[in-house]
This record gives structure tokens, C-alpha cells and sequence, in this order.
């Protein structure tokens, strides 16, 4: 426990330490977010904050491998593929924070990460269903899981439109899965997710109410990739296997947004990741709450799904251990 503790202490540090040094390079070379029709913001805010929650993130896991050398023996495979598709996703949206990048092009790059993912393990095999029962995923598992990373990737992308949301989403998101990686003994996912909640927790400082920066693309789909991965795996009393449920609970809020742009768009004949002005956030602005208000009730709702996330994984675990003792010979 304390370990944890100094990992997220590292990444919360480092992340508040060079979220400014990431700020002025931003302004330097004018990658910024721009006020439009789509937006809610005042004046031009630099973007490109994913990459403080990136050098935190990778700063405080390179120094949890130094002093638990058997996570990295262990799960190498699965490391190596989240910190390349992180990497990826993170140069890719440094591209579209500058120059707006064709949304073919990245879905077809988010799609290769994913794949490469799961094929190094961040995957599920298996779906554990409460009272016991289990889904053998069969042929369906790689493309399950695909269509997991990409579209969780994309609806925390979807879901950053107002200061401190996306963020704060993440925070609650890192702290339920990180009592459900505890509760079904996963230390791999357990590290991961204290590192990136220091991370993402020194970053916030700077991207409340009025942001000084926001996150941009280069952190919320390299943010959402880590999430799908941890989330999908947290959840897993042995490899391949997920309590597919609990993840899909605990994420509901941004799925139900990402759903419902989609169709919106398809609906209207457009791309379906063309931004607009009508998620979730944006209508609760409209009714009246200020952007904080908004935020810190979206927020409100992540942390009642959590909750009940966290429910559903300790009864399928207590399910898995009640069968399991009466399995055994």
C-alpha cells in the first residue's frame, strides 16, 4: 500500500511540475483550441495537456517496474503493448491538436493499436456473468475487444467538453478500478491504475474551472486507450477472463454519450465523430447549470455508476470463489 501510494505521489508530482513546462510549448507553437460553433470556452486555450498526463503516466510506471521487477516478468507482453498504443495514440492526437487530421486515418490508427493490444493480452477470452455462469467469447473475442478499446478511446474523447470533465471522469474511473483490481487480486492493473490517477490528479490543478490548458486529443484518446485496457482486465481473477459487465457499468456515462453522438450524427448524415454542440454536457448547460455545475454532476453520476460497478464485482466474485470451492476436488 504504501508503494502505491509513492507511485501516485511520483505521477502527481511530475505531472503538476511540467503541466506548465507542457502549457508554454503549446503557446509557442500555437497549438491551440480556438473558440467556434462547437465549443463553450472564452478566448484561445492551448491543448496538448495529455502530454503531462503521458510523461507522469510513464515516469511513475518505469519507477513501479524498478521496484516490482515482477510485474514486468510477468506481464511484459501486456505492458509493452499498452505503453506503444499509448505512445501511438498520443502522437497522433499531438497531430490533430495542430493540423485536424482526417478522422478515417485516425479510427484506422486507433483500430491497428487495438488489435496490436489485444493480441499481447489486453483482452477478454472469457465473460464472467453473476451466479457463476461464463461466455466463451470463442472467434468474437478479438473483435470485442477491439471494438472496446477503440470506442472507449473515443467516448472519453467525446465526453472532454468542458473544463475539468473528462478528467474528473477519469479520476473516478481510476479510483473504482483500482478497488476492483484490489478486490479480484490484480497487482498489474492495481499499479497502472494509482499511476495514471496521480497523473491525471496533478493535471486537474491546471484544467478546472477556468482551464489554463486542456488535454486535447493527444490525452483523452491515449487516456481512453488506458482506461479500456485497465478496465477491461481489472475485473479478472485470471487472464482472458472479465467480468465483462462491471467495466461496461462502470463506464456507462461516456458509452451513453458516445452512443447517442453517433446515432445523432449517422441520423443527420454525418461523419459519425464530426463534433457538435449537443452531448450530454452541452444540453445540462443549455437547462441552465453553469459549466462547473455541469461538470461536477456528470462527475456526481460517474461516481454513483462506479459505486454500483464496484457492487456488481463483488458479487460476481463471490460468485467465482462460492463455484470454485465446490468445483474443486
Amino acid at each position: 500500500m504504501v508503494r502505491l501510494l509513492g507511485y501516485f505521489g511520483l505521477a502527481f508530482c511530475v505531472a503538476l511540475l511540467t503541466t506548465p513546462l507542457v502549457r508554454k510549448f503549446a503557446l509557442r507553437y500555437r497549438i491551440l483550441a480556438h473558440p467556434n460553433h462547437r465549443t463553450v470556452h472564452q478566448g484561445d486555450v492551448p491543448k496538448l495537456g495529455g502530454g503531462a498526463i503521458f510523461i507522469a503516466f510513464g515516469i511513475g510506471v518505469i519507477a513501479s517496474l524498478l521496484f516490482e521487477p515482477a510485474l514486468l516478468r510477468d506481464h511484459l507482453g501486456e505492458i509493452m503493448s499498452l505503453v506503444v498504443g499509448a505512445t501511438v495514440l498520443f502522437v497522433m492526437g499531438a497531430f490533430d491538436d495542430k493540423m485536424d487530421l482526417d478522422c478515417n486515418l485516425k479510427l484506422s490508427i486507433e483500430i491497428l493499436v487495438a488489435v496490436f493490444a489485444a493480441f499481447y493480452g489486453w483482452r477478454a477470452e472469457t465473460i464472467l456473468l453473476p451466479v457463476g455462469q461464463e461466455i466463451d467469447l470463442g472467434i468474437f473475442s478479438y473483435p470485442l475487444t477491439v471494438l472496446w478499446l477503440v470506442g472507449i478511446a473515443n467516448a472519453i474523447n467525446m465526453i472532454d467538453g468542458l473544463d475539468g470533465l473528462a478528467a474528473g471522469i477519469a479520476i473516478v474511473i481510476c479510483v473504482m478500478i483500482l478497488a476492483i483490481a484490489g478486490l479480484f487480486g490484480n497487482p498489474l492493473v492495481a499499479t497502472l491504475s494509482i499511476v495514471l490517477l496521480g497523473a491525471i490528479t496533478g493535471f486537474l490543478k491546471f484544467n478546472i474551472n477556468p482551464a489554463s490548458i486542456f488535454m486535447g486529443d493527444s490525452g483523452s484518446l491515449s487516456l481512453g486507450f488506458v482506461l479500456a485496457c485497465i478496465s477491461l482486465s481489472g475485473s479478472s481473477p485470471e487472464p482472458g477472463t472479465s467480468a465483462f459487465l462491471v467495466p461496461v457499468i462502470l463506464l456507462s456515462l461516456p458509452i451513453a454519450d458516445s452512443i447517442l453522438a453517433i446515432i445523432r450524427r449517422v441520423r443527420r448524415g454525418i461523419h459519425p465523430f464530426h463534433a457538435d454542440r449537443e452531448h450530454i454536457h452541452h444540453r445540462l448547460v443549455r437547462l441552465g447549470l453553469s459549466q462547473p455545475g455541469a461538470a461536477m454532476a456528470m462527475i456526481g453520476i460517474s461516481l454513483i455508476m462506479g459505486i454500483m460497478a464496484f457492487l456488481v464485482a463483488q458479487g460476481i466474485y463471490t460468485d467465482v470463489k462460492f463455484f470454485s470451492h465446490f468445483s474443486s476436488p
